[in-house]
Parts: structure tokens; C-alpha cells; sequence
């Protein structure tokens, strides 16, 4: 009987480590595949309409800015500062900046910033509506030479309004017209929107993903961007629209985009991007 016995206890001791075993790998194979647990989806751009106008008035190009920070102005027709959009799907679905709709602001590459203020000479001189201007100065100072100033209006969950009047840009220059190169504005262009630390992002809802390109097209063979989140997970995104990112764990993450041609990197100072989010 003990001979019966401690032979059952030892084939027990077998199939419980194989057991265990079989766990511990099942958890390293479940680890392994976390990265593959964030989704990114295509989503449609929210509608927006063809009326919208956003020009910078201010610097003009190639203006040699003498006052540091610099001060913009600009226009903008048929889109609301402030106002909410609430009437949007989707403002129920993303963080939402508590800033109702506003103009990102991107100068050289660095993080954008949102706009707005108060309103200056919306009505003519009999009184009527007609555009509305707004003035603001840089929130920073910059280096002596060339720099760049991007714009475009923004609901209030971030996403772009991506119309062929929305966006707008100059190249002016701080104090001297010299040193930095030149940068050629008719050759394709990235430009980062989302997601941002300008909006508290929580891992109860999806993030946002949202870019504009300039002067190409994305397609599966041509243009296209290359999406790499925390250096691990890539996606290749081949149509301009925004997208929803699921499965951010909380924490600090980080979101590569790159504009290529095929596989090939496009050059240029905004065609390869990287920032640090935070999702709590």
C-alpha cells in the first residue's frame, strides 16, 4: 500500500509541475503578445463644411519679426471659437480639451498649442458680421533666424477640420533673415495633431490619432505613415483620416510618426515626429 501510494504521490508531483509549467508559459505567451492587444482603427473625419477659411494675417511671409515673442494674427471664417461640439458623435466618445473648438497652433515642430481668444473686429463698419480676426503672441520666445508657423482649426476633441482652406502656414523670420536654411513648403509635408498631453486622455475611452499631410496623397503603393507606438507596436497607415487607438495601458507612451514614400523616409524637418503622452 505505501508502495502504491508514494508511486501516486510522485506521478501527482510530475503532472503538477508539467501543470505549472503549462501555465507559466501560457502567461509568457499572453505577455508576449500584449503590444498586439493595442488596435488602431480607422474612423470617418467628423462632417465639416466646405465654408471654412483660416488664413494667417500676421507674420506675413518671409516677415523679419523685430519683437520677441512674436505676435499672430489671423482670420478665420465660418467656424466658431469656443463653441462646443456636442452635436458631433464623437465628442461623446474622446477627451474632450474643456476649451470648446480652437486653432492649433504648431511652430517649427514642436507640440501645438490651442487658440481661443477673444475675438477682434468681428463686424464691419455698418455693424454686420462679416470675418472674424483674432491676436495673440507666442506663449515662448524664439532663436534669432527662419522659423515656421502652422495652423488649423480643431474641434474640441482635437480632432482637425482637414478642408482645402483650413490650413494655413508661413516661414518668417526673428530679428534676421539669415542662418537655418531654407525650408521648401511645396515638397510633401507631416504635420502632428494628436494625441496630445493638451487633453487628459483616460484609458476608459479610445485615443485619438490625428495628422495632416501636405501635398501628396496617402495610398497603399505611394505616400503613406508609419505609426510606432512605445518603439514596438507599427501600423502603416495608408488612407488620410483619423483613427482610434485602443489598449493604451496607463502611463507615460510614445507616438512615432514618420511620412514615407514606399519604405523610403520623406526628408524634411517634419516627416519624422515623436511625443510623449501620458494616459491615466
Amino acid at each position: 500500500m505505501n508502495l502504491r501510494f508514494a508511486a501516486f504521490a510522485a506521478s501527482f508531483l510530475v503532472l503538477g509541475g508539467l501543470f505549472g509549467m503549462s501555465r507559466a508559459a501560457a502567461g509568457k505567451t499572453s505577455s508576449s503578445k500584449g503590444n498586439e492587444e493595442i488596435r488602431v482603427m480607422p474612423v470617418q473625419p467628423t462632417p465639416e463644411s466646405n465654408t471654412v477659411i483660416l488664413k494667417i494675417a500676421v507674420p506675413r511671409e518671409k516677415e523679419v519679426a523685430r519683437t520677441n515673442p512674436v505676435w499672430v494674427q489671423f482670420r478665420i471664417e465660418g467656424f466658431s471659437l469656443g463653441a462646443d461640439s456636442s452635436q458631433f458623435e464623437r465628442d461623446s466618445e474622446l477627451a474632450d480639451s474643456g476649451m470648446g473648438q480652437t486653432v492649433h497652433v504648431v511652430v517649427d515642430n514642436e507640440p501645438y498649442f490651442a487658440v481661443n481668444e477673444p475675438a477682434i473686429n468681428p463686424f464691419n463698419e455698418a455693424g454686420y458680421y462679416y470675418v472674424t480676426s483674432y491676436k495673440f503672441e507666442l506663449p515662448f520666445s524664439l532663436k534669432d533666424g527662419i522659423h515656421t508657423i502652422r495652423m488649423f482649426p480643431a474641434r474640441s476633441y482635437g480632432e482637425s477640420l482637414k478642408g482645402s482652406n483650413t490650413f494655413s502656414v508661413r516661414t518668417f523670420y526673428v530679428r534676421e533673415s539669415s542662418g537655418g536654411g531654407q525650408l521648401d513648403l511645396s515638397k510633401p509635408y507631416l504635420t502632428y495633431n494628436e494625441p496630445s498631453d493638451q487633453i487628459e486622455l483616460s484609458t476608459n475611452q479610445p485615443i485619438l490619432l490625428d495628422f495632416l499631410v501636405s501635398n501628396c496623397e496617402l495610398t497603399p503603393d505611394g505616400y503613406k505613415v508609419r505609426l510606432t507606438i512605445d518603439g514596438k507596436t507599427t501600423r502603416t497607415l495608408t488612407s488620410w483620416q483619423p483613427y482610434y487607438i485602443y489598449g493604451l495601458p496607463s502611463g507615460k507612451h510614445t507616438i512615432r510618426l514618420e511620412l514615407l514614400n514606399g519604405s523610403a523616409p520623406v526628408p524634411g524637418p517634419f516627416n519624422d515626429v515623436t511625443r510623449t503622452i501620458t494616459v491615466h
